[in-house]
């Protein structure tokens, strides 16, 4: 007999939190804030989105510039319930606002979102009850243009004001008193025609700053970029034209292994020097793919420790500083850095530096190596601070101090940066940075999982987490995730984690699709609580169609690499009892020698 699907639901573990019907207030309306806002309304309860601007895209309508593309795909980037099957494999940015537009239009959001509105205060009402249900929000909400101010009550609130909301801009001695020209945070640029014959110093090297480098250089012919302690660079495009967030698998490399094997990051660690040796090979560089300059120190180029840096239109300018000394470099990798612009710009380079020690009393800027340079713009492209002005202190979590510059910003909540064991009714979505990713998809499942949270239908006690990057960093380390582990972690909170067996029975082409290819958002919709009706359609043919693209080679090798660890998971399997009984027996003899130690002490 088939099994029936949907599996009927298990009883909630816990009490449920918010009632059907109870009032939601969602802030921002970019990509997170639409989809929180969709996904409520169609769960049941009475939201609200409320914007500052007058247009809904948050970051990708208010701050994008000249030119600007998406670096994650159109396989990846869209939610599980639109698609974008007739775009590019990289949209524009003005095609992805439009695209949230038709989202809006085609769930009827528009009525929902109020514009021209800021919250000013959010603060927890204060309850005698100790139950969590009686919890709810006053929030403090002003009218921009009638600049009128009101108090309203919500049972929940979900916070989606962006990662990119609060410049960071870091304090540089002497630039205020001593520098003259043009300073202006990446925020706040918007066309390559500002940089026309003048001197431009970059100071940050994530992908808008290689954006903005890139940009610089095609008019004027003296950039000079800094970076602090270097960048991984990979482009967003492979092979034959093919999405670099496409050839990533999900079995048996965030699904279906064993949890000591996951524990001891195994499968990070064994590709890792095989991609660095890919990366020698094809490219002649082993810290990044053709990244001749600016690479981070070799010890941290390891899968899984770093976010990825997928904006490299610069590179053959900043190779140019380097890669023509070398006969091995011209020769057998010139090609690489070959292009319409670098072509028409043949003797144009970035210069690169490891940044700025203070600006000195004659207007020019001394660098980290004591040499001193003029310059008619700086251009700070040093991120954001994660941060929330508008929550009252009883309602936010410590404030994080990362080391180095003296970075600060508000923490992130403990439960996968969606919501505090204290604090369940206020959730904060689309705060997590990928490696290799696209935060909308994210912010959809994290928006089901904290609907689920409000049920009371998420179990615990949970495993931990396996997502965390592994590498050092003051300061995406509180927010910086493996994007597959990420999303099949909720997933598996939930219940709606692809099941091999489902799948094989179901559609084996979805099972293809999923187990060779990258966590799309639709897949985790095939079963659990928020079943899609056309999801299988959609994974037997938009989301399969990346797999068969790559390269029959490629394939094969993501085959092979499946299979060696199903033969390291029975191999875990029989060896995880021994580790554990070891664990214990170490750790009870470390208990026992610190009591004994204990007794000596005492009188």
């Amino acid at each position: 007999m088939a099994p029936s699907w949907p599996p009927p639901p298990s009883p909630p573990p816990g009490p449920e939190l918010l009632s059907l019907g109870g009032k939601v207030l969602v802030i921002g309306a970019g990509p997170s804030g639409l989809v929180a806002l969709k996904t409520l309304l169609e769960q049941g309860y009475e939201a609200t989105i409320v914007e500052t601007s007058n247009k809904v895209g948050g970051t990708f309508a208010n701050k994008s510039y000249d030119d600007g593309r998406l670096v994650s795909s159109k396989f990846l980037t869209p939610f599980s319930d639109l698609r974008m099957e007739d775009a590019d494999d990289h949209p524009t940015i003005p095609e992805y606002v439009r695209y949230l537009e038709r989202y809006c239009t085609h769930f009827k959001l528009w009525e929902r979102i109020r514009f021209g509105t800021e919250v000013v205060r959010v603060t927890r009402r204060a309850v005698s009850s100790p139950d969590e249900k009686d919890i709810s929000y006053d929030v403090d909400v002003r009218d921009i243009e009638k600049n009128t101010q009101k108090t309203e009550n919500f049972g929940a609130v979900c916070v989606c004001s962006g990662l990119h909301n609060v410049p960071e801009v870091p304090n540089i001695p002497g630039l205020a008193e001593n520098f003259k020209g043009q300073v202006l945070h990446s925020s706040e640029y918007r066309e390559k025609k500002i940089f026309e014959g003048k001197r431009v110093l970059v100071i940050g090297t994530g992908e808008t700053g290689l954006d903005i480098s890139y940009r610089a250089i095609q008019v004027t012919d003296n950039v000079r970029l800094c970076s602090r302690s270097g960048f991984l660079s990979v482009p967003y495009v492979i092979g034959n034209g093919l999405p670099l967030d496409t050839f990533i698998t999900n079995l048996c490399e965030c699904s279906h292994l064993h949890p000591l094997l996951e524990r001891l990051k195994v499968k990070w660690l064994f590709t890792t020097p095989f991609i660095r040796l890919g990366f020698l090979l094809g490219t002649g560089s082993s810290v990044g793919y053709n990244q001749w300059a600016g690479g981070k120190d070799s010890s941290l180029v390891q899968r899984g420790w770093l976010i990825i840096n997928k904006s490299t239109d610069a590179m053959p300018f900043i190779n140019r500083a380097v890669k023509p000394h070398s006969r091995v470099g011209s020769w057998l990798y010139g090609w690489l850095d070959r292009g319409p612009v670098p072509d028409r710009l043949p003797d144009r380079c970035i210069k690169m530096s490891k940044g700025v020690r203070r600006v000195l009393a004659n207007g020019a800027v001394e660098l980290d190596d004591g040499s001193q340079e003029n310059f008619d713009t700086i251009v700070f492209a040093t991120g954001y601070r994660v941060s929330f002005p508008f929550l009252h202190e009883t309602t936010k979590d410590k404030t994080v101090h990362c080391d180095g510059s003296g970075f600060k910003q508000d923490a992130l909540p403990s439960e996968h940066n969606i919501v505090n064991p204290n604090e369940p009714k206020l959730a904060y979505l689309g705060f997590v940075r990928p490696n290799v990713g696209a935060i909308p998809p994210m912010s959809e499942l994290q928006i089901m999982w904290w609907i689920q949270r409000l049920r009371g239908a998420i179990p615990g006690p949970k495993a931990p987490p396996t997502y965390r990057l592994l590498g050092p960093n003051d300061r995406t380390g509180a927010y910086g995730v493996d994007y597959g582990s990420y999303m099949h972690d909720l997933a598996r909170d939930i219940g709606a984690e692809p099941q091999i067996r489902d799948l094989a029975w179901r559609s084996p082409k979805t099972l293809v699709a999923w187990a060779l290819g990258q966590a799309y958002i639709t897949f985790f919709r095939l079963r659990g609580p928020f079943v899609q009706k056309d999801a299988i359609a959609i994974s037997e043919g938009e989301l399969l169609s990346p797999v068969l693209r790559r390269p029959l080679a490629s394939n094969l090798l993501f085959v092979s690499l499946i299979g060696l660890f199903m033969c390291l998971n029975g191999v875990a399997m029989l060896v995880s009892p021994f580790v554990d009984l070891f664990r214990a027996v170490r750790s009870r003899s470390i208990s026992s020698g610190k009591k004994g130690k204990e007794a000596k002490l005492s009188p």
